[in-house]
């Protein structure tokens, strides 16, 4: 057997060890060592193999599975400029604390540096971006090789799951011909890993992030460590806290406390706080309003995971008597640089709570204003379908136990906004570690893939055209493979209509508005989707929509759904509208 059949054949070995369970390849020449073994990996059942031409696309699906799982999916690639284009899913999974293996094979490093074919400088690659790095030496049949192999796997994985950072990881794996399989069975030393199945080298590092109540967090800072009866939690992107379950753990955590203390709940889309029981349904829309704002300065603001999706709330944040920041990475989330104390998990309620009463009932009573005068004020614009009704159609169309997976700028405000507690129990997620517009279609294949491969129902994934087009070569898959059922939402006002809502979109703007932030393409989304092999239709009103999506939904298999919305500067203006309704609801209080 040649060395490098050996490397791969032990590596994808000590994977499944670990408990890695997906693999994603895009295939190529000098990755044929790994490619091979992982494909004997599926045939013996150890394995699902999920292969992809776009190596971006690959990163996002890997991405994808393990954020749902918490297990590091490992992603494949050849050498050169495939290695590269994984750079953007591992920034990704640095900021959203994923745990994802970036196995990228290389040409032996004698070729580095000498116009070799294919052959680029792959050490240092991703940079401070992931948790480890390892440049393996390229095999030989030197005695102790199958050991190196395999804690070097180990180290990979446990950088990946480490309990205080998970993240990304790089295996740069040189390879030297032959690449395939000699047809002989010898070896210097038996390639068998630990008996039983287990990993070389098993890590059982303990690390300990017990709660403790509020009143004891805030006695490291005040003297007087009574806990303020006006408080309010923000849910961010919770991603860094672990897979779905740690997530609800850390959500249940939060209902409790704010139950207790009687404080509203502002959540994010990822941050699954709809469940909470004082959870607001149009929190940004209170804050954006001055004079509730000034109003309502809570004494404490406890921000749970990643913060940052509303202006207005970020505002409060600042605004606030204490920030307590709640997040177990060490690179903690505090946008606004205003944390007085930072806290790995929820904190218990204190022992001796005070609530004052008036103060929940207050935001509660502007939030049912709040929700009349949206109501009113999309009504009157139902005419034209906009991303806020898409946002809202979408979001009451998830499944019970179902998924939905949002794509950034208006796709996640406008869930934020208007839909923010109608998925009822099942999960939202986002890539919102670094809030791009890549990778979303394989990201949220791949979530699908894992919700429901864990007995999770349907799976819906909302976001804009841009956002759609970036990744389309994320609908090319196999037919051979796990397909899950998903339905892709694609609000499409030709263009980037987030920008026509910011300071750019201002009539100040506009002899270059459309050439260098509108960008439309015209393209024909539904040709495009029927292109890549998948099921598309396209609809112009909320009634239609709701019907695709329920047809698309009970159908099973992968579809998209193209809700074509008015034109980007009119849907901008019936945002306006609904601020403006807000404010004179909040105004006759």
């Amino acid at each position: 057997m040649n060395p490098s059949t050996a490397q791969a054949r032990v590596m994808v070995d000590e994977l499944v060890r670990c408990g890695v369970t997906d693999v994603v390849l895009a295939p190529g020449s000098r990755s044929t060592p790994l490619a091979i073994a992982v494909a004997e990996a599926e045939q013996r059942g150890d394995v699902a193999l999920h292969v992809r031409l776009d190596e971006r696309s690959a990163g996002y699906l890997a991405l994808g599975l393990a954020k749902v799982t918490g297990i590091p999916a490992a992603v494949i690639t050849t050498s050169g400029t495939a290695a590269v284009n994984l750079h953007p899913a591992v920034v990704e999974a640095d900021q959203s604390g994923i745990p994802l293996l970036a196995v990228t094979a290389d040409r032996p490093p004698q070729l580095r540096g000498i116009g070799a074919n294919q052959t680029i400088r792959q050490p240092g690659l991703f940079g401070d971006a992931v948790r480890l790095a390892l440049d393996l030496a390229p095999a030989t049949r030197a005695p102790g090789q199958v050991v190196y192999w395999r804690s070097s796997v180990d180290r990979a994985v446990a950088a990946a799951t480490d309990p205080v950072r998970r993240g990304p990881v790089h295996l740069n794996v040189p390879f030297a011909e032959p690449l395939v399989p000699d047809g002989s069975d010898d070896w210097i030393e038996d390639l068998d890993g630990r008996e039983d199945g287990r990993p070389w080298t098993v890590d059982a590092r303990l690390v300990a992030q017990m709660s403790t109540t509020l009143d004891d967090v805030l006695d490291a800072l005040l003297d007087d460590a009574t806990v303020p009866a006006r408080g309010v939690v923000i849910i961010g992107d919770l991603a860094v806290f672990g897979d779905l379950d740690d997530q609800r753990e850390a959500v249940s955590m939060v209902d409790e406390l704010t139950d207790t203390l009687g404080w509203p709940v502002i959540a994010e889309p990822s941050g699954n706080g709809a469940g909470c029981d004082t959870a607001l349904s149009h929190g940004p829309l209170l804050l954006a309003d001055a004079a509730f704002a000034d109003e309502h300065v809570p004494d404490l603001v406890l921000t749970v995971g990643r913060v940052g999706l509303d202006r207005s709330v970020l505002r409060m944040v600042a605004r606030a008597g204490v920030h307590v920041a709640i997040d177990c990475h060490p690179e903690w989330s505090d946008a606004t640089r205003s944390a007085d104390v930072v806290v790995a998990s929820v904190p218990l309620p204190p022992g001796q709570p005070v609530v004052d009463d008036e103060w929940l009932v207050s935001w509660q009573r502007a939030d049912v204003l709040a929700a009349a005068a949206v109501e009113t004020a999309l009504f009157a614009h139902d005419d034209a379908l906009t991303g806020m009704h898409v946002a809202r159609i979408t979001a009451t169309a998830v499944p019970a136990g179902g998924l939905l997976f949002v794509g950034p700028s208006w796709s996640v405000r406008n869930v934020a906004t208007f839909a923010a507690n109608t998925v009822g129990d099942g999960a939202v997620l986002g890539n919102r570690g670094t809030s791009g517009i890549d990778g979303c279609v394989s990201a949220a294949w791949g979530a699908a893939v894992a919700a429901q491969r864990a007995g999770g129902a349907g799976a819906l994934a909302l976001m804009g055209d841009q956002t759609f087009v970036y990744d389309v070569a994320g609908l090319l898959a196999p037919g051979e493979e796990e397909r899950p059922d998903l339905v892709y939402v694609v609000a499409d006002n030709d263009g980037g209509g987030i920008f026509s809502s910011l300071e750019q979109g201002a009539p100040a703007h506009a002899a270059v508005f459309e050439r260098v932030f509108g960008v439309p393409l015209g393209l024909d989304l539904v040709a495009l989707a029927q292109a890549n092999g998948i099921t598309a239709v396209a609809v112009d009103s909320a009634a239609a929509l709701a019907a695709a999506i329920d047809d698309a939904v009970g159908s099973g298999g992968v579809h998209v759904v193209v809700a074509r919305t008015c034109g980007r500067e009119r849907e901008a203006a019936t945002l306006v509208a609904v601020r403006e309704a807000v404010g004179q609801a909040l105004g006759s209080a």
